[in-house]
């Protein structure tokens, strides 16, 4: 396995060894969050799954190899990123149900609609353009900042790719629920459920787990908060994300 890890990559195992993720050793490398957001999801048999800024494929991937055989696409901007996404389908040997382009998900719209899914995952960039200090890195820059991809433009992909009632899922930033919700609403895209994630409990919440559905109606469930750590270690719940079952 190592024989295809580059020198300016890493090889990082988890899930008690059922997950291998070669990254580069700089640039963009994902989070927690990912994690958070793939263990949310719930994707029911047959069912195709679209990842729209798929990064090193951790989303899909996870998925697989927790057990689950649907057809999943992830779409990554960054040559880069799509190239250490592609070592990663080998290694956790899911070619056969995970793939990936390299491409702006805005210019394949039109092609890719013809053949829509029913879910469509993203952890998008978490800030808008040209606000805080701006990372020098192209890659975490990107990954980061709406540059290539805002709120709009994500929800008006999500909008045209899924199947009616069709659903979405996206982690997003707790101070930027109101924008994301709006953004939503207006490409039809309905609040069915959500959940605030804290860092700990006592502190603010810093991100929200959300799942929307395509022409859904009214009607929205306020699942209970994720508390992400006690004091210095994983809550007893994110622990369990990263077990899987032999």
């Amino acid at each position: 396995m190592r024989e295809i890890v580059g020198k300016d990559e890493t090889l990082d195992v988890l899930c008690n060894e059922h997950l291998s993720i070669i990254q580069k050793k700089r640039g963009y490398r994902f989070s927690i969050d990912a994690v958070l957001l793939a263990a949310f999801v719930r994707l029911r048999k047959h069912e195709r799954l679209l990842d729209i800024g798929s990064g090193c494929g951790i989303i899909p991937i996870y998925i697989a190899r927790k057990g689950c055989a649907n057809d999943m696409t992830g779409v990554e901007l960054q040559k880069d990123l799509f190239e250490a996404a592609q070592k990663n389908r080998v290694i956790n040997r899911c070619e056969d149900r995970v793939r990936f382009i390299n491409a702006d998900i805005t210019a394949i719209v039109k092609e890719m609609k013809k053949e829509p899914f029913q879910v469509v995952v993203s952890n998008p960039p978490y800030t808008r353009r040209r606000s805080g200090r701006t990372c020098p890195d192209e890659s975490r820059r990107l990954a980061r900042y709406e540059e290539k991809l805002d709120i709009d433009a994500l929800t008006s992909a999500v909008s045209d790719l899924l199947v009616k009632k069709g659903r979405f899922y996206v982690i997003y930033p707790a101070h930027r629920m109101g924008e994301l919700i709006h953004a939503a609403a207006v490409k039809r895209l309905a609040l069915k459920k959500l959940r605030i994630v804290h860092p700990r409990q006592n502190e603010k919440a810093n991100l929200v787990l959300a799942e929307f559905l395509k022409d859904g109606g009214m009607g929205v469930t306020i699942e209970e908060p994720l508390y992400v750590y006690n004091g210095t270690e994983l809550s007893d719940e994110v622990k369990q994300y990263y077990l899987f079952e032999d």
